[in-house]
């Protein structure tokens, strides 16, 4: 529940950045600001004036926003304009577009700020997710449709070991690079198959492979049956457990089982299923030696399932990640890009049902924030971005419309017709309601279907990400 609450007031702050920022541009160039709706758009539910400005709280909780009638009328979508307000001189095209592009502008500087917070303190990055070596490549995999194939990775001669370097051309930096490259793809073979080139390094040769993905999960996404390598590396060793009898400790590294090099924990689990009548030699790295142990795994039920285990916690290893602020926002931008692109290619699966509302933007920050604050706010930057570039859209509702109208009316020299405006709006206004209730039946229908399921999928990537924009 903390989480959730601190989620929540994340988007919140995040939402309240942005109009505060079209707020203070407003009144740094002299425009009449009768109202500022901190939570909320339409009429007002609860409201109180300071210093000329009513500030309230507005019976449909989507965004907030700012009204600013020398920008531009929404109307009846930003409730009753006050009289004070009507009849107002028109505002230069300058101080519209200041206005209109200040509400993304407090986004990206919120995330340099949020930037270098997490460059100062750094966060902790899973090593095995810091780096592109493969540790497991699935013989089958499970297409959306129900049918067993041949895992594309296996068939196309990858294997545990091999270090990948670029995906389609472009150089991947980590797993996390490598699973969205797989799943933004969009390149499709002559034979109408998809396909995508991996350049991997094996053996100190550098090889190139051409790997046709499977559309896998109830959300169709891209995947090619890859794992990254985890190190086997003991946290806790339970009191009178196989391994504590072996001679195991906290701190060895185990390397290696009946001669098998291990580079899943996975591995070492199933190895144990199916050979648990007699010992098993363990290969184990402490101190900078190598150390052999005898042990026999004893049957357990935990949470319903009965396996043969060793007592062990593993320890998951992590790199402290200084990443500078425009780095961070660089990426941010790389992604939002990416996903866009991928989005709007007809050849690729990414479509409008991948997208993440207010509902499962809160959702998977929330389980950002189990991990920590400082990825909580790791993950924030890239939502601010996500934000300002939303919004930039050149659509009527969103800053990048004003952007339009003021343009438009400046390129003609007069006014453009208030009616049209107010239809263009009410027309986008209705579009945006739609899709906001599309992707949040999707985000509320991931949400559960992910709490009701088993753990993830090895290789389950993060959704693509697109906040619903803040309202105006």
């Amino acid at each position: 529940m903390l989480q959730l609450l601190l989620a929540i007031g994340l988007v919140t702050l995040s939402i309240f950045i942005h109009e505060l920022g079209h707020f203070l541009a407003a009144r740094w160039r002299g425009m009449v600001v009768p109202r500022f709706s901190i939570f909320g758009i339409g009429k007002p539910i609860v409201s109180w004036k300071w210093r000329g400005v009513e500030y309230c709280i507005c019976w449909l909780p989507i965004g907030a926003y700012v009204m600013v009638p020398q920008l531009s009328d929404l109307g009846d979508f930003e409730g009753d304009v006050p009289e004070a307000a009507k009849n107002l001189p028109p505002a230069s095209y300058l101080s519209k577009v200041i206005v209109a592009v200040a509400g993304p502008a407090a986004n990206i500087l919120f995330a340099l700020a949020l930037g270098c917070i997490v460059w100062a303190v750094g966060v902790n990055v899973p090593a095995e997710f810091n780096r592109t070596e493969i540790g497991e490549v699935a013989k089958e995999v499970v297409t959306t449709d129900g049918k067993t194939v041949p895992g594309p990775a296996f068939a196309a001669g990858l294997q545990p070991g091999d270090i990948i370097r670029s995906v389609d051309g472009k150089p991947v930096a980590n797993f996390q690079d490598l699973i969205t490259a797989i799943i933004l793809g969009s390149q499709i073979a002559p034979d109408g198959r998809r396909v995508m080139e991996i350049t991997l390094e094996r053996a100190g040769a550098t090889l190139t492979k051409q790997v046709y993905p499977e559309l896998t999960g109830t959300e169709g996404l891209r995947t090619v049956g890859l794992a990254p390598r985890s190190d086997l590396v003991i946290d806790k060793v339970n009191a009178d457990s196989p391994a504590a009898l072996a001679g195991l400790r906290a701190g060895d590294r185990i390397i290696a089982v009946d001669g098998k090099p291990l580079a899943r924990r996975d591995e070492l689990r199933e190895h144990f299923q199916k050979k648990s009548n007699e010992p098993s030699t363990l290969l184990i790295q402490r101190d900078g030696k190598e150390l052999t142990a005898s042990l026999q795994p004893r049957l357990q039920t935990i949470e319903g399932q009965t396996l043969f285990l060793i007592g062990v916690t593993w320890r998951i290893e992590t790199v402290l990640m200084h990443p500078t602020p425009f780095a961070q926002i660089g990426d941010a931008l790389t992604q939002v890009y990416q996903t866009l692109s991928s989005l709007l290619n007809r050849q690729s699966d990414i479509g409008v049902r991948h997208m993440s509302g207010i509902v499962g933007i809160v959702d998977n920050l929330q389980q950002v924030a189990t991990i920590g604050i400082i990825p909580a706010l790791a993950f924030l930057i890239a939502i601010n971005v996500s934000l300002a570039i939303f919004n930039l859209l050149p659509i009527p509702v969103l800053d990048g419309g004003h952007v339009v109208f003021a343009t438009l009316a400046k390129l003609r020299g007069k006014p453009l017709n208030p009616v049209w405006m107010q239809n263009a709006v009410a027309a986008c206004f209705v579009l945006l309601i739609g899709l906001i209730v599309y992707v949040s039946y999707n985000d509320i229908r991931r949400a559960i279907q992910g709490r009701s399921e088993a753990p993830p999928a090895k290789s389950a990537p993060a959704k693509p990400v697109e906040p619903v924009p803040a309202g105006k």
